[in-house]
């Protein structure tokens, strides 16, 4: 018992039961959620979070202008590059020449972000369905 606070778990046939008693704060609602949709929600959100953070950082750094040619910003245009280029086109990329910088408001970049964010809900979702169906 830690700080008045006491968690449980059990495995029983791949399925995770947690109770939490004397936490007052919030009820797990999600009792008898299969281990192997638990762990692939967590693998495909780790894995979209990554995505995530360096498009995010891909268009930050576009956007403020940073130089292309510094070894860190060439290195992230570059595997953000495989990522982004599907969605290259769509819309046309608006640029800003300043004194010291070039600034590009990238829009693939945004789509990108929102494609996946959607196609990484949806993936956990049909996994969802799938744990449903089996009657969990």
């Amino acid at each position: 018992m830690e700080n008045g606070r006491e968690s449980v778990q059990e495995k029983r046939e791949n399925v995770i039961h947690i109770t939490r008693q004397n936490s007052g704060d919030a009820v797990i609602g999600h009792e008898n959620t299969p281990v192997w949709f638990v762990r692939a929600r967590n693998i495909i959100y780790y894995i979209l979070g990554f995505l995530e953070t360096i498009l995010g950082l891909r268009f930050l750094f576009m956007l403020l202008g940073a130089n292309p040619r510094s070894g860190f910003t060439a290195f992230l245009y570059a595997i953000t590059g495989i990522f982004v280029a599907p969605f290259t086109g769509i819309f046309n990329p608006v640029s800003t020449t300043g004194l010291a910088a070039r600034s590009v408001f990238d829009p693939a970049t945004i789509v990108a972000m929102a494609i996946y964010a959607l196609a990484g809900w949806g993936i956990v979702k049909l996994l969802w369905i799938r744990a449903a169906k089996n009657g969990y």
